[in-house]
């Protein structure tokens, strides 16, 4: 229910029923498709005392999402993965589980440090976005995409700037950590 509340959408309700399947052959972490959520079991009990918890969360907000659903009408647009993966991040990393800094950008991930760079990348880059422009951006963003009428556009009517713009200026650019 708080996730639901945390994206909500014009006529969207969300699906009452999710299944988590734990697969001794799976590789990688977890996967989401529809409401079902296929997690690596070795990787989820290697990481019970770190990532587990953080990673089936990031999968409950995909089925919240429901991107995939997106109305099949003339015109209907999809996210871009960086995209759909750092609003997961975003609500896992300053959300969920703030108190873990797991959206930093570390040194490691300095090469990337591109608001598109995904995951936790693009999650910092929201977090900024919402300091400067609201936490509404967020839902706005999250029905736009679930409405299939999200563009580049979207961010120029939320925030009066290009996301390529956004990008450049925000902590996370290249430049501004240099």
């Amino acid at each position: 229910p708080k996730l639901i509340r945390l994206l909500p959408s014009e006529g969207y309700t969300a699906p009452a029923h999710v299944s988590i399947v734990f697969s001794r052959d799976m590789t990688g972490v977890a996967a989401t498709s529809g409401t079902r959520i296929r997690c690596a079991a070795s990787w989820i009990r290697q990481n019970l005392k770190g990532e587990a918890l953080g990673a089936l969360f990031h999968e409950l907000v995909h089925v919240v999402q429901q991107y995939g659903r997106a109305p099949r009408r003339p015109g209907a647009t999809r996210a871009p993965v960086w995209l759909t993966e750092g609003l997961t991040d975003y609500l896992r990393f300053y959300v969920f589980e703030p108190q873990t800094r797991g959206a930093e950008i570390t040194r490691r991930n300095l090469s990337r440090a591109r608001y598109d760079g995904s995951y936790r990348i693009t999650a910092n880059f929201l977090n900024w976005i919402v300091g400067r422009h609201g936490q509404e951006v967020i839902p706005k963003l999250n029905a736009a995409i679930r409405e299939g009428r999200y563009s580049e556009e979207t961010w120029t009517s939320l925030t009066g700037h290009a996301v390529a713009d956004l990008g450049a200026a925000s902590p996370a650019a290249p430049a501004a950590i240099a």
